[in-house]
């Protein structure tokens, strides 16, 4: 049923927005039909549509053989579902995942509204706000130029073009471009080939993965395994699906993409295989490159843009790249085309927001101010400068900003959750709390909110508080799919505390019974085992996660104390030693909490310095 209803969705949308620019097409040969402004929350792109007449984000996903409504959306606009058809399933980094369908009478997408489409229903966490995501059933329809560094994504139609240079902002510039396999409904994915030092891998342009992702078979033959040199846990990830996945991060002596080539790239790698690619190019890449699909000719153009092309805000290698032929023959469409400096609030806060994303806050802290300054009484403009300025280690003009939204706009969920965050961090306890139930009575619904208040209470080391608030969640929700995450927290913040900890063994029992065993639940249970004086079981536990996560500095560390308290004083030492060449600051971190090998006496803390 949604391989027929894909073809028609595409053709109705094309020949739509075609129509609106019908004049245009006579005069040019490459034209562009819209500009969509796209707004980066953190490192996802989300743009504005309507579903049926009501305003709702959706987050541009090229990754997504078709468009979906999150889980909770259909309630909110008033939507019915049907099920998927007999033994349909959505197949991604987590898993396989069921599904249902929504039919939506009208949907605003570019400005065109596209009559009776349908959407899958599955999952959650497209981006926040976000109701869903916009998949390759809608986005193949034309040819897309991704410039989210200028926060924009544009549509283009070409008319005799098979020969042309489509890139026509590259004039003077390092451009690269590549042919991409052929697309079909069923199929719609845009793969390329590549190399990785020096082995041929197949990657997806993927606009709906935040950071770039390597499968380990891939790595493994590019010749990095999680043991290899310079490999750091990086710990758990996921995606569509219910799997949650150990992820680590992997140095390769070189990247190739077309003429581009980036040495000593640093690069998520996944613990399960990627469907049909091994590796996805997310925004990390696309914040990085002007890159212009051209499915009409079957190519991608790309240019670097500037920063950090993997792991945004850390060393990523040098990049080296042979120069590519200048752009020509693409009409007159490509001055039209040309993005001056922002006027608008709107265009400085989208710019600010994708230099937020790349990490570049001061950039970012600029832009919005000069939103705030077009825009006084706009409450966003501040909570975006907040966070900006809270990534910047700026707190206490975090928090001014995060008043000011608040005052603009007293039920700003995000606002509030952020700012009781500030007050706890600053042991602000009332404070912190009356933000807190605020933000709770507006999300009732919410399952998540109260565990990510209760993880902010462990990371301020309020433990007794987070165990009272995580036991009154988990009597709320018996049997819930997110009990193993709750559970383990439970057991962390007494793992932590030092305190309870035959509840917390039985908390991590439960946890990894509930769900597939992680290195992080691992972890916290050898932690466990160590406080309560089981030495042995705490090696083998410690084992166990470092078979998940060989480079995990609290596993080596943790086991190191362990082989100590054993009387293994060479073996100990060694694995203190690889921990501390991990992370150099482990024994500090430990110290703090009573577990450096000074500090230990009978597996328990003798005292903890905040």
């Amino acid at each position: 049923m949604l391989h027929r209803l894909a073809a028609p969705a595409l053709g109705v949308l094309l020949l739509l927005i075609a129509g609106a620019v019908a004049q245009a097409a006579e005069a040019c040969k490459f034209v562009k039909l819209v500009d969509l402004p796209v707004t980066m929350e953190g490192l996802r792109p989300l743009i504005s549509t309507k579903i049926n007449g009501k305003d709702a984000l959706f987050l541009v996903d090229s990754g997504a053989f078709y468009s979906m409504l999150a889980a909770d959306a259909p309630p909110k606009f008033g939507l019915k579902t049907t099920a998927a058809p007999f033994g349909f399933y959505i197949k991604g980094v987590g898993g396989d995942q069921g599904a249902r369908v929504s039919r939506v009478e009208e949907f605003t997408y570019a400005g065109v509204p596209i009559k009776g489409i349908e959407f899958l229903v599955s999952g959650e966490g497209y981006g926040p706000g976000a109701a869903g995501l916009i998949g390759q059933n809608i986005l193949g329809a034309t040819d897309m130029e991704f410039d989210l560094a200028n926060g924009v994504i544009r549509l283009f139609r070409g008319k005799d073009c098979e020969h042309a240079n489509l890139a026509y902002w590259a004039a003077g510039m390092a451009l690269s471009s590549l042919a991409i396999e052929d697309q079909t409904p069923t199929k719609p994915h845009i793969i390329a080939s590549a190399k990785l030092n020096g082995h041929d891998i197949r990657v997806v342009f993927d606009s709906g993965a935040s950071t770039s992702l390597l499968s380990r078979a891939a790595a493994a033959r590019a010749g990095v395994t999680a043991s290899s040199d310079g490999v750091v846990s990086a710990g758990i990830g996921g995606g569509i699906g219910s799997r949650k996945i150990e992820t680590s991060i992997g140095l390769f002596q070189e990247f190739a993409l077309g003429d581009e080539s980036i040495k000593n790239a640093r690069i998520r790698i996944s613990d399960r295989e990627l469907p049909g690619a091994d590796m996805l190019l997310g925004d990390d890449f696309l914040l990085s490159h002007r890159v212009m699909v051209a499915r009409s000719q079957r190519k991608v153009y790309f240019t670097y843009s500037g920063g950090p092309v993997f792991r945004l805000g850390q060393p990523s290698g040098s990049r080296v790249a042979d120069a590519g032929p200048a752009a020509s023959g693409s009409s007159a469409a490509g001055a039209a085309a040309q993005q001056e400096g922002p006027k608008t609030a709107d265009e400085f806060s989208r710019r600010g927001a994708a230099s937020a994303a790349r990490r570049e806050y001061p950039a970012a802290i600029a832009d919005f101010g000069h939103a705030i300054e077009l825009e006084p009484n706009e409450s966003r403009h501040y909570y975006d400068r907040a966070m900006a300025r809270l990534n910047n280690l700026e707190p206490v003009l975090a928090m001014s900003d995060l008043s000011q939204t608040l005052k603009l706009k007293p039920d700003d969920l995000r606002a509030l959750s952020i700012r009781g965050e500030l007050y706890l961090s600053s042991k602000d306890t009332t404070a912190a709390e009356a933000d807190f139930d605020a933000a709770l009575k507006l999300a009732p619904q919410d399952k998540q909110m109260p565990l990510r208040f209760a993880a902010t209470y462990v990371r301020a080391r309020l433990y007794e508080q987070a165990v009272q608030k995580l036991d009154t969640w988990i009597a709320a929700h018996p049997n819930d799919d997110l009990d193993p995450a709750a559970l383990e927290g439970r057991c962390r913040a007494r793992a932590l505390w030092g305190k309870q900890l035959d509840a917390a063994l039985a908390d991590c029992d439960a946890a990894m019974k509930h769900n597939q065993k992680l290195s992080v639940t691992s972890e916290t249970r050898a932690l466990v085992l160590f406080r309560l004086g089981r030495y042995d079981e705490a090696i083998k536990e410690y084992d166990a996660t470092l078979r998940l996560q060989p480079k995990s500095p609290w596993g080596l560390y943790g086991r190191g104390l362990a082989k100590l308290k054993k009387g293994q004083a060479t073996e100990g030492q060694a694995d203190i030693a690889a921990a501390t060449a991990v992370q150099p600051a482990i024994e500090r971190e430990m110290k703090s909490y009573g577990l450096a090998p000074g500090d230990v006496a009978g597996g328990r803390p003798v005292a903890a310095t905040p």
